[in-house]
């Protein structure tokens, strides 16, 4: 597998954002291209449950940003966000639209 630069960051690698971000970062799980399995200490299920929620999801690699990919999911999965929460359009060509091809891509099998 190649990776590209700027792949394989972990949260404690990330910057101060500058602003928030209206596309996922190289490294977001929520992104169909992601490196499978890719999760941190959460697991598939655990991520799930998270952008099915009400927890705000930050950015692990922009510190002071929300997740701009589970905002986008969340969107894709018709999950209104809380007051507060970061909004953004559709994008089921970039970003996963269920559940299941989310779990689908990062277990690890």
């Amino acid at each position: 597998m190649s990776v590209r630069p700027g792949r394989f960051i972990s949260a404690d690698e990330g910057e101060r954002a500058k602003g928030q971000h209206q596309k996922p970062c190289q490294d977001c799980p929520f992104k169909r291209d992601s490196i499978k399995g890719w999760l941190g200490i959460m697991t598939p299920d655990e991520w799930v449950m998270c952008a099915h929620g009400v927890t705000q999801i930050d950015c692990h690699v922009h510190y002071g940003a929300q997740c701009a990919g589970a905002a986008i999911y969340r969107k894709n999965v018709c999950k209104l966000p809380l007051p507060g929460q970061l909004k953004l359009p559709r994008d089921t060509e970039a970003v996963f639209s269920s559940p299941m091809q989310f779990k689908e891509h990062h277990e690890l099998k």
